[in-house]
């Protein structure tokens, strides 16, 4: 009778009716399990994959899915050739649902990566290269700088390839764990490695920390405000802004933080977020206005000190657009100081884009940057007014 019932089961998923298969199963298993041969097992734990971990919503049936499953069934081996393990795909599955990152390494202990398959299949990260990010991710997050570090760099020598800049995201996990053990230049020589690729405003943030407690303050003031003037949401810089106003407290420049730490102070109590006491104190005390809420004015007008400190001691170039690419998101200028024009982001230009146009001339200061295609460290140009305006 029971091996007549697991035979329906298996005939029921078979035909896709996942629900009635589950029926049967947990019917059976609660008094027969030992009548379950190694395919039940693994039918049955395919069962629970399409009911309760594919399209998951209810995070405790998950749970419990996911557990009966490393029970009825192991790992397969499947790092030369991917194919369906409910194990594996259990796993990973609940390993990205789970926000608590000490959750997220319990599971993740559960897989062996020597046996996952290492292939990205179209746009999507290899199941190997999933649980690395997960799992690196969990380190970091729970502060466990030196096996973030080291499993971020076994994942860098052990896959081949990446998907969304996965391999860029390993060694930011490295530089961020590097800047928490207070392993600065450590830090720095992966932030530039990464800056290669990548430029986003937190890279340059993070920079800024690292030459700040090396007390290089000029480094320091240099990449907070280049994190400061990149694209990014203001409230988003907090912690940015209150980095910039301990440069310029140690740099003596006490108005100038002070402007920050009203900048910080607008943010906070726009969100309704917690205010400390002497930041309000220090607010008052320098005569800013108690019920300003608008950030925005404050950040805009800080632009241009932000652009001093990041240009200071450079040369105003002068150029003129040779292109502009037909996407309308980038160009070349011609200066006759460098032997190749230089390539610009639309970002980077202060007017109106519709005036990039082909014979306008320009001004701008130079930035390091690196051609992909090329696989070479480059100049570009960036701060691009019109005449110089």
């Amino acid at each position: 009778m029971v091996i007549k019932e697991l035979n329906n089961a298996k005939k029921a998923y078979q035909k896709k009716d996942f629900k009635a298969a589950d029926e049967i199963y947990s019917k059976i298993y609660d008094n027969h399990q030992k009548d379950f041969s190694s395919w039940d097992k693994k039918f049955y734990a395919l069962t629970l994959y399409r009911c309760y971990i594919q399209n998951s919503v209810n995070q405790n049936k998950l749970l419990d899915a996911g557990k009966l499953i490393t029970k009825l069934v192991k790992q397969s081996n499947h790092s030369r050739k991917d194919a369906m393990c409910p194990y594996t795909l259990a796993v990973l599955k609940i390993m990205k649902t789970l926000e608590d990152p000490e959750a997220v390494l319990e599971w993740s202990s559960k897989l062996n990566p020597e046996l996952l398959n290492g292939d990205i299949s179209g746009n999507y990260s290899s199941k190997k290269e999933t649980w690395y990010k997960l799992t690196t991710k969990a380190l970091l997050d729970t502060g466990q700088y030196d096996k973030c570090i080291n499993l971020s760099t076994e994942a860098l020598l052990n896959l081949s390839e990446f998907a969304y800049d996965n391999d860029v995201w390993f060694k930011w996990r490295i530089a961020k764990s590097f800047n928490q053990l207070g392993e600065y230049d450590q830090s720095v020589d992966y932030l530039n490695d990464i800056k290669q690729f990548k430029n986003d405003w937190f890279i340059d943030n993070l920079m800024a920390e690292n030459y700040f407690f090396k007390n290089d303050l000029d480094n320091a003031l240099k990449y907070a405000s280049s994190a400061a003037l990149a694209k990014g949401d203001t409230d988003k810089k907090v912690n940015l802004y209150s980095l910039i106003e301990d440069i310029l407290n140690k740099k003596n420049k006490q108005k100038e933080a002070d402007i920050h730490a009203y900048l910080v102070y607008t943010i906070r109590k726009r969100h309704n977020w917690n205010i400390d006491e002497n930041l309000e104190y220090k607010i008052e005390k320098a005569g800013f206005d108690l019920d300003n809420e608008d950030y925005f004015t404050i950040e805009k007008h800080l632009h241009h000190l932000w652009e001093e400190y990041l240009y200071k001691n450079q040369e105003l170039k002068k150029g003129v657009i040779v292109s502009v690419l037909p996407n309308k998101k980038a160009g070349f200028i011609r200066c006759d100081e460098y032997p190749d024009n230089l390539y610009f982001s639309m970002n980077e230009f202060k007017h109106n884009i519709t005036l990039a146009k082909t014979g306008q001339n320009v001004t701008f200061y130079e930035a390091d940057g690196f051609d992909k295609k090329k696989n070479k460290q480059v100049k570009n140009a960036v701060n691009i007014y019109l005449n110089g305006g």
